[in-house]
């Protein structure tokens, strides 16, 4: 076998037949999972890869939590600089953003506390604390805490964050920046970076790693075999052993360092499937990216399926080449897309409602789920149609997506050199781009829906379904995405004005 990682393979060579593989895949797309890519690999080789067009192997694509387990390395890097010991506490750091009295269940809190999710808070300190400077480390020391730390376990994406800050502060470098020097061969890309807090200090280490799947496989590979890459240990192998084992109970089966034990190893799992399966018995790792962050069901789906398909199939050594079943594979993946929703591609109503437009009746200060637009309207112009609400103007497309950016954020040219901040306080918005793909379907003759994804460094799905009835109009909006399109949620009605 050759001793360089990462180069593709049949999977026949590695003992996966590529009929599971296939079989494992035509699965997903019957379940509806909306996935992005895919890469499995076995003895350090890609035995199958793909993207979902219009994703491709060259774009970065955003971790979610999948962050942490990176920021823990980079933890991990530091402590064998001597830079950091794990049972340091957090208060031995940031002095100057500190309050002049930290409560000592605060100051009780070691590193070690903070990468296995076991500090004193209940959840993210900045979630629960006036914060006009939106400084998210202050919050951490500032933030009333509900019970010792270091005994019990509750996830808390703040701990990530303050430990990216630790790295940063220490070695002078953004997160990314040192991982790529820190691990160099593993030849991370250079356009790999990740999302800046609010007050744009410091990475977003709990959410916000941008990076391609080629990387995210790379980290999951060197993860799997404790640091060692290609013969050469890059990071203490007893940090590894220790931040993919169990390290606290979670009532599941338990938690590591940022990673999650399972139920044949451990993973690196971010929100909308963003997931890397690492399986030590079999030498064997699954990585997604994807966006199912509507449906939590389908990510279980993604990984339940794999070991039921594919693991279950690993045989222990080679198996005969079989070049029909590989082409048949490679053809399959060489299709692969994003579903555009499913339905009619017309109804009798179209030209009845087409160019009409609708004056939405308010909606009570306080009522539950309630929007807040003013006039929509939609027109209809073969397959294609325009969503229109007040100043807003969304395309899509019939039996196929549209592409454009989503009205309201900044465009690709004002986005440009502008590092990207995590969307979370309305009042002081940052610049964003937001490019989008669009589809729609008549799901009976008075039904529309609209979906549309967001897929550029902030991914999210926004759902909109206008009902037709008599002279009026009735409008739902589902966003299922971090802190952005909050707006965009709820109901109204209205009706037709010409």
């Amino acid at each position: 076998m050759s001793k360089k990682w990462m180069e593709r393979v049949t999977p026949e060579s590695m003992g996966i037949p590529s009929r599971s593989i296939l079989a494992y895949l035509q699965e997903l797309e019957r379940s509806g999972c909306c996935m992005h890519g895919f890469c499995i690999l076995r003895h350090g080789q890609v035995i199958a890869e793909g993207h979902y067009k219009p994703f491709t192997a060259q774009q970065r694509h955003r971790m979610y939590s999948s962050s942490k387990s990176m920021t823990a390395i980079a933890v991990g890097l530091l402590q064998d600089e001597g830079k950091i010991s794990l049972e340091d506490s957090i208060c031995d750091y940031f002095k100057d953003r500190q309050p002049e009295q930290v409560h000592p269940w605060i100051r009780e809190t070691t590193i070690r506390d903070m990468l296995r999710m076991a500090t004193c808070f209940v959840t993210s300190p900045y979630q629960m604390v006036d914060n006009p400077q939106h400084d998210w480390i202050r919050t951490a020391y500032e933030c009333p805490p509900t019970h010792r730390p270091g005994h019990v376990f509750s996830y808390d994406t703040g701990v990530a964050t303050v430990l990216a800050a630790l790295v940063e502060e220490l070695s002078g470098m953004e997160l990314m920046e040192y991982l790529r020097q820190r691990l160099a061969p593993l030849n991370l890309s250079p356009e790999s970076i990740c999302v800046k807090v609010p007050d744009g200090k410091s990475s977003w280490g709990g959410s916000g790693v941008l990076c391609t799947q080629r990387d995210f496989a790379k980290l999951a590979l060197f993860s799997l075999n404790l640091g060692q890459w290609e013969g050469k240990q890059l990071i203490s192998r007893e940090f590894m052993e220790a931040a993919t084992s169990k390290q606290i109970e979670n009532g599941k089966h338990g938690y590591g360092y940022q990673f999650w034990m399972g139920p044949h190893g451990f993973s690196m799992l971010g929100m909308g499937g963003q997931m890397a399966f690492c399986i030590p018995e079999a030498d064997m790792i699954l990585v997604t990216t994807a966006d199912m962050q509507a449906d939590n069901d389908k990510r279980i789906c993604v990984e339940d399926r794999f070991y039921e398909l594919v693991l279950a199939q690993a045989a222990d050594s080679a198996l005969p080449e079989d070049r029909e079943a590989v082409e048949r594979l490679e053809r399959y993946v060489s299709g692969l897309e994003v579903k555009p929703i499913q339905g009619a591609v017309h109804s009798p109503i179209e030209t009845q409602v087409s160019g009409k437009r609708y004056e939405m009746a308010p909606n009570e200060e306080g009522a539950w789920s309630s929007l807040r637009l003013g006039e929509v309207s939609l027109e209809f112009q073969g397959d294609q149609g325009v969503f229109q609400w007040d100043n807003n103007r969304l395309e899509f497309g019939l039996g196929h997506f549209v592409f454009q950016d989503f009205p309201g954020f900044a465009s690709a040219e004002e986005a440009e050199g502008v590092p990207p901040v995590v969307y979370w306080y309305e009042s002081e918005r940052p610049v964003l781009h937001m490019p989008c793909m669009t589809s729609a379907a008549w799901k009976n003759d008075s039904v529309l829906e609209i979906l549309c994804y967001a897929i550029g460094d902030f991914l999210g799905t926004l759902k909109i379904r206008c009902v037709f009835e008599d002279n009026g109009i009735t409008v739902q909006m589902q966003k299922f995405a971090e802190k952005f399109w909050e707006e965009l949620q709820g109901f109204q009605s209205g009706f037709c004005r010409n």
